[in-house]
């Protein structure tokens, strides 16, 4: 299946990529940041300290992924 992944905050900036089409076989939210991990090295500490969003709606890694999904990878701010 194909998921689109918007990147936002430290894992744009590390990655210098706004989205990214990724082709998954899995079904879990958490095979498919365990994937993305292996695709983007760069940036496994930092996903695994992410929120993750499907569709605009916040979901826990034990979420299902359907073909033509939206996962957003939402870093921690930091700042006051």
């Amino acid at each position: 299946m194909r998921i689109k992944v918007l990147f936002f905050g430290e894992a744009r900036q590390i990655l210098n990529m706004q989205e990214f089409i990724f082709d998954f076989s899995g079904q879990k939210l958490k095979e498919f940041a365990e994937k993305l991990k292996g695709e983007f090295p760069k940036i496994s500490k930092t996903l695994d300290n992410c929120m993750f969003a499907v569709n605009t709606e916040y979901r826990n890694t034990d979420a299902e992924l359907k073909d033509g999904d939206t996962v957003a990878i939402i870093p921690p701010v930091e700042g006051g």
